[in-house]
């Protein structure tokens, strides 16, 4: 056990020698400032904001207004269209929808005609 732990202290001798001889590395006194800089210009092209003669473009701000008058316009449209029928058609589909709901068999009990009729 005595010869491993000598064995180890040699090689730990011989590693730390190593590592003394080496050279130092010395880093340039601008390479934070280049680093910063093209991480920054990294960033700059990732985001989604063009630069188009001067005026910012964002397409998802530009997608979100398609969006926005698509459906304004869908409602005018359909609007539109409800409004160039005829008020009895629409008046009538009420009363149909109406006497559907609450002209069951259910329902009949109370309703005075039914209760005259028993």
């Amino acid at each position: 056990m005595n010869r491993n732990s000598e064995q180890q202290n040699a090689e730990i001798t011989k590693t730390l020698g190593m590592l003394d001889r080496m050279p130092e590395v010395e880093v340039n006194h601008l390479f934070r400032v280049r680093l910063l800089q093209q991480i920054e210009s990294m960033e700059a092209s990732r985001t989604s904001v063009l630069n188009i003669s001067g005026y910012l473009f964002n397409p998802r701000v530009a997608f979100l207004a398609l969006l926005m008058i698509l459906n304004v316009a869908s409602a005018g449209f359909l609007f539109l269209h409800e409004s160039s029928r005829q008020t009895g058609t629409l008046t009538a589909g009420i009363s149909e929808t109406f006497s559907e709901d609450y002209g069951g068999p259910a329902l009949s009990y109370y309703d005075e005609q039914s209760a005259i009729d028993r």
